[in-house]
């Protein structure tokens, strides 16, 4: 364990509802870096995960039946964290849009559906399930809608350590004016491979730091002091740990997008695939078949109103060998149901 004058708390005792100062000092640190200007710490939250922090961003900016646009395929539990906030959300199909490279709209297709109850846009990027990553020129095209309508920005950024670009991870609050109407989502869990632990922080734009300190005492109490402190030595990781863990990633993709037979979306970041099974006719049947032969897949159906014709494939969830396994079968049963059609 650790003294009080290690970490600011002894280990038997409650935390601060915010976090920890030492520990919102480093995040706030950690964002400082990469944004490339100065994040006060009192912007920081620590936050029972980033689900959590999610749940307080959209509970911070919304009133019963204020709507949200939900970039689509989202995480599942986006459109529900809105529900749950009093809000309505909106999917709107972008992802897979971009990912095919055919001059899609962004402009067009998000300020399409803008309406007068918008209060505003949710983004996952790199993206849970199809691993497209946000530039900064695609950013800048939110940043300027949310300018236009007055709409807040919430950016999920729970797969920031693991873009595969030489460029690293863009983040949006970097983007102009965006700090100013951001609110950051992040996990520990993911990057610094702790899942268990559920620490996560939420950096709010200057104006709504204090409502979120407040919603977090009102949903989720205070963090266990023991989780911060293991967070607060997650982040001393030598950053050629963070990079070999990200290579590894991105050595799993290679390896499935050069074995999978099934079209799949190309991936800049993250830990997933979407599988296009539109040519095989059943999404959720080609899901069970799979599950039949010890694979693991989550229906599309899941991930968006439009994609039940699509599965997500995880190509990090178990070693290389046993990957290379699961592609043979899926590619086993991709072969049986297109020669049926």
């Amino acid at each position: 364990m650790w003294g009080e004058a290690e970490f600011g708390v002894s280990p038997d005792e409650v935390a601060p509802v915010g976090g920890v100062a030492e520990l919102r000092a480093a995040f706030a640190r950690e964002v400082s870096g990469r944004r490339g200007g100065d994040v006060p710490p009192e912007q920081v939250l620590v936050t029972g995960g980033a689900t959590h922090a999610l749940s307080i961003a959209l509970r911070a900016v919304l009133r019963a039946g204020d709507e949200v646009l939900v970039l689509s395929p989202h995480w599942p539990c986006a459109t529900a964290l809105v529900r749950a906030a009093g809000g309505v959300a909106r999917e709107v199909p972008v992802f897979l849009e971009l990912g095919a490279g055919f001059g899609f709209d962004l402009m067009g297709a998000v300020e399409g559906a803008v309406t007068s109850r918008t209060r505003a846009i949710y983004f996952n990027s790199p993206n849970n399930p199809t691993g497209y990553r946000l530039d900064r020129r695609r950013l800048a095209v939110l940043v300027e809608l949310a300018e236009r309508h007055d709409l807040w920005l919430i950016a999920d950024n729970t797969y920031d350590g693991y873009d595969f670009t030489r460029e690293g991870f863009p983040d949006i609050a970097a983007v102009g004016g965006a700090a100013e109407r951001t609110f950051s989502v992040h996990g520990c869990g993911t990057t610094y491979a702790m899942p268990g632990n559920r620490v996560g922080y939420l950096v709010s734009p200057p104006g709504a730091a204090a409502t979120a300190v407040a919603l977090a005492r009102c949903t989720g109490g205070v963090v266990p002091t023991v989780a911060q402190f293991a967070a607060y030595e997650a982040l001393r990781t030598p950053r050629e740990e963070l990079g070999r863990r990200r290579d590894h990633a991105a050595a799993a993709w290679w390896l499935a997008d050069s074995t999978l037979e099934v079209p799949h979306t190309e991936v800049s970041g993250g830990l997933y695939t979407f599988l296009d099974l539109r040519a095989w006719g059943d999404g959720e049947r080609f899901v069970r078949r799979c599950a039949e032969l010890g694979v693991g897949l989550a229906p599309g159906r899941n991930f968006g109103e439009h994609c039940g014709g699509w599965a997500r494939l995880c190509f990090t969830a178990a070693p290389p060998q046993r990957v290379a396994g699961a592609i043979e079968r899926i590619n086993k049963v991709y072969g049986e149901g297109t020669d049926e059609h």
